[in-house]
């Protein structure tokens, strides 16, 4: 019997948990760790309409200071197939609104996000009003 030695590629750290390090760059305004944990092939499907690409995704996590700025609270993590770094994942969140000038509560919002994983990246991000929906959408309701 002859063994062989196989090198195991180590993931990033950043990258062993995609949706946890986007909403953390986001809350931190950390676009390079932002952009890092995107895939190449990435789209956002904003409010604003579709986005393609990292760069395009940068310019939709950049925040003017000023006004009401918001901060994403992770509630509940539902995750399918992305032990191997691929799959799909939903995060339920609550989205907080805070005054820029004095960090005062301007109010929150229940939201879910949809995420699809492909090599340990996010390929694509879906925001959604109905928490409900986003679990029968990303395949984790009963």
């Amino acid at each position: 019997m002859v063994w062989q030695r196989h090198e195991v590629q180590e993931v990033p750290r950043s990258l062993r948990d995609p949706v946890r390090e986007f909403i953390r760059a986001f809350n931190e305004r950390d676009l390079d760790a932002f952009v890092e944990v995107l895939d190449p092939e990435v789209e956002l499907h904003s409010m604003k309409g579709l986005l393609k690409g990292p760069e395009a995704a940068r310019q939709w996590a950049t925040r003017k200071p000023g006004g009401v700025q918001q901060t994403i609270e992770l509630e509940q993590l539902y995750e399918g197939g992305t032990e191997g770094g691929g799959g799909r994942a939903v995060a339920l969140i609550m989205r907080r609104w805070h005054w820029h000038h004095d960090g005062e509560f301007a109010g929150e919002d229940e939201m879910a996000w949809i995420f699809e994983i492909h090599e340990h990246k996010i390929r694509a991000w879906r925001p959604m009003e109905d928490r409900a929906d986003a679990l029968r959408q990303g395949g984790f309701s009963h």
